[in-house]
């Protein structure tokens, strides 16, 4: 029996979809000096997958700038590299609480969900970003996956290409499609 596709009313996000936004590159968050010099170096620990040498960093600037949520967010991806999930997702919950509207929080409490088959919580979790008219190119590349990744848990093949479609508009060049690219090939949408 032939599959019946969503329309795109039915589409998770699809109010997101159907509205004018933007993806830039424009920096949001400052730091001072001292504590920017220490981020770059946390960063490119982080992307080297040294997730330990990265918390030390981040425990630094935060004792400069305490409750920073981009800081706090950092040092939960810093534990989480060192498989502190518990600890990791705690940060996050905390972010949530001082900053609802800090989309990295949001992203990454969603996927926790998500892959703790909480789609309801995950959904409630994302829906609040849809109203959103801009994002930084890092929280669309976020906010993309988690949807890809509950459109593909939840059967909604069809909104999972819509946004993998969308997401490689702005970042064409992300590794990160790669990988959904090739879960895509494998499912007749």
């Amino acid at each position: 029996m032939p599959r019946k596709r969503k329309t795109p009313s039915q589409l998770i996000g699809a109010e997101l979809l159907q509205s004018d936004f933007v993806v830039n590159n424009t920096t949001k968050i400052f730091h001072t000096p001292a504590v920017e010099k220490i981020m770059n170096e946390a960063m490119l620990l982080l992307r080297a997958g040294k997730g330990a040498q990265a918390e030390v960093l981040l425990r630094k600037a935060l004792t400069l700038e305490p409750v920073k949520p981009d800081l706090l967010n950092n040092l939960a991806q810093a534990l989480e590299f060192q498989g502190l999930k518990e600890d990791s997702l705690c940060i996050s919950e905390t972010i949530l609480i001082l900053f609802p509207d800090y989309l990295f929080a949001r992203t990454a409490l969603a996927h926790a969900s998500i892959h703790d088959g909480g789609y309801e919580d995950a959904l409630d979790l994302l829906t609040p970003l849809f109203s959103r008219r801009e994002f930084h190119v890092s929280e669309y590349n976020a906010l993309c996956s988690a949807l890809i990744e509950l459109s593909l848990l939840t059967n909604q093949y069809h909104s999972a290409r819509v946004w993998f479609d969308t997401w490689s508009q702005p970042d064409p060049k992300n590794p990160q499609l790669d990988i959904y690219r090739e879960l895509l090939k494998k499912i007749i949408v």
